[in-house]
């Protein structure tokens, strides 16, 4: 009688897109028995995805009748582009969620605090005015847009030649002083003529960097608060060729219809329906537990979950995070060592994230609000954090909605804040609590985890905690806080170094080997700014290490070597 083969057990640490997705490809691609435990220590699943329902009022309609008005707003992650998310439209394909991704309007307002600069880029507007007084298109008689388009290109194609140490600072001086050297090729490749020894070109050279793209990379959830200048050139561009698309693809920036939990539970209910014998998984939430290094295994423990051993343990978590997560065996204490010294490097920051009506995060015109508002930043400031304000109702595509598209509905705000004091506790927007007042049609189609929040159930998302408030009146408003990997050099660094002990691991798995140490990491950090895509790009490629491994040994990743790399 054939002995039954014994499932390889691996344990994921996270229940964000990373853990749930490494779940995915290892179910996708299993050619044995596996059991996937999921351990994630909120009770909700999808890590940085919070969406909230908020309270606008009432309208009245045309029979007079008074109706409550709710909204749904993503706090944290809320739109992708689709013409370049591959793996992501795979994914939702897959698990039949594609449908759920909707057209946003893609449109950006760059402004000051004064009002002495305005300028909208409009370029996919759809079903809205454009006002040609501040449009880019026309900026400076229409010579700043096309240099635009050959500044980003220029920078494109550079990416795959310049080292972490080439920064953002740097190649926008070298534009400003030599223009036709780092443009030239640039300008010849989209065919777009420039006079090269316009007298204006530096000041105009200038005004790109300082008024379109430095305020655009400070908006970045991964900026160096030290300034855009600070910045590899790589970490900014790298994004915008995956998030916007090159030039000569035509960006399809989508939200996540009712929220962008939706669809990491959709995920997740295809996890729980395709569990079985050949390949069990387990999520478990509440689940605060640690990882304990031995050789050739590890051990999961935590309240509420007696210890168990695994063969291998998915790390889907913060590299922060991840540090307090980890021991080591006395055997094991090297290694310890120096993975803790790759993690270490990686640095954060703090964001708040808050659902307002508050104008004076915006231009002072109204009619130049976009989607996408953009702060360029005074001389004067010392500290560059993340800020950004999205018009949800853009964000939304109200005017191609029925439900929305009608006059004298609020606009309603999202922006991403180093403080809650600097959004008014009288204009940030209150948390519904009471599911009963709302329609049903829009209740069902609110994420599970929305749903219990209206029920009065207190949960924890993001990074909000109580000494997070500054007084007991912020406790039911529309917040959340988020902390994000500041992608400098020191992560791009350790994110190469965690790539190099990675496939050490996988070429011990490629040998028949079980792996020392018996650790593989994931998480945003890992992949470049941690976009979706690229979490499930580093999904996918962990779930083949796991089950095939790396057969072909490149020079310098034995498992000695990879360990004294990282």
């Amino acid at each position: 009688m054939q002995k039954a083969i014994q499932p390889l057990r691996v344990a994921i640490i996270g229940g964000g897109i990373s853990g749930l997705s490494s779940a995915y490809y290892l179910l996708k691609q299993a050619d044995r028995p596996l059991q996937i435990d999921i351990f994630e220590r909120k009770e909700v699943l999808g890590g940085n995805a919070d969406t909230v329902v908020v309270d606008l009022g009432s309208y009245v309609d045309s029979r007079g009748c008074r109706h409550a008005y709710f909204r749904w707003a993503d706090l944290g992650v809320n739109d992708v582009n689709l013409a370049t998310y591959v793996e992501l439209k795979k994914v939702m394909e897959d698990i039949g969620y594609l449908d759920q991704l909707k057209p946003l309007q893609d449109t950006a307002c760059y402004f000051n605090r004064e009002g002495s600069l305005t300028i909208t880029d409009d370029g996919a507007l759809r079903d809205g005015v454009s006002n040609p007084q501040f449009s880019l298109a026309n900026a400076d008689n229409g010579k700043l847009a096309p240099l635009i388009k050959v500044v980003h290109q220029s920078a494109l194609n550079l990416l795959d030649t310049v080292n972490p140490q080439y920064t953002v600072g740097h190649f926008f001086n070298a534009c400003v002083v030599q223009p036709a050297q780092m443009l030239g090729k640039a300008a010849a490749q989209l065919k777009i003529e420039i006079d090269w020894d316009d007298p204006k070109l530096p000041e105009r050279l200038a005004k790109v960097r300082d008024d379109i793209y430095y305020p655009r990379i400070a908006a970045m959830y991964f900026t160096d608060e030290r300034g855009p200048a600070f910045l590899p050139l790589q970490s900014p561009f790298q994004y915008y060729r995956l998030q916007e698309g090159a030039e000569a693809t035509n960006p399809d920036r989508r939200y996540f219809d009712n929220g962008a939990q939706k669809w990491l539970e959709a995920l997740e209910d295809h996890l729980r329906k395709k569990s079985g014998r050949h390949v069990k998984i387990n999520i478990y939430t509440n689940a605060e537990v640690g990882v304990h290094v031995r050789p050739g295994s590890v051990l999961v423990f935590g309240e509420g979950h007696p210890p168990a051993n695994y063969d291998l343990c998915v790390l889907g978590t913060h590299a922060d995070d991840t540090i307090g997560l980890l021991s080591f065996d006395h055997d094991m204490t090297d290694w310890g060592r120096r993975i803790n010294a790759v993690l270490s490097k990686v640095t954060y920051t703090r964001t708040y994230a808050v659902c307002h009506t508050y104008g004076g995060k915006l231009p002072q015109n109204i009619n130049v609000w976009r989607t996408y508002n953009v702060l360029q930043r005074e001389s004067t400031d010392t500290s560059f954090p993340y800020r950004m304000t999205y018009v949800e109702n853009l964000h939304q595509n109200d005017p191609v909605n029925p439900r929305y598209s009608r006059a004298g509905l609020p606009l309603f705000l999202t922006s991403m804040v180093k403080s809650l004091d600097e959004i008014p506790v009288e204009c940030m927007l209150d948390r519904v609590r009471s599911p009963e007042r709302m329609d049903a049609s829009m209740l069902d189609a609110l994420p599970k985890a929305t749903q219990r929040q209206l029920e009065g159930k207190m949960m924890r998302t993001g990074y909000r905690a109580n000494h997070d408030m500054l007084h007991a009146g912020l406790a039911d408003k529309a917040w959340t806080v988020f902390k994000h990997n500041v992608l400098d050099a020191e992560c791009i660094a350790a994110q190469e170094s965690i790539q190099l002990y990675n496939r050490s691991v996988a070429q011990q798995i490629g040998a028949g080997q079980q792996p020392t140490c018996a650790l593989l990491f994931g998480g945003g950090w890992t992949n470049g700014a941690g976009l979706h895509e690229q979490c499930l790009l580093q999904s996918k490629q962990i779930a083949t290490w796991i089950l095939r491994g790396e057969v072909s040994p490149a020079a310098g990743l034995a498992p000695a070597a990879a360990a004294t790399t990282a």
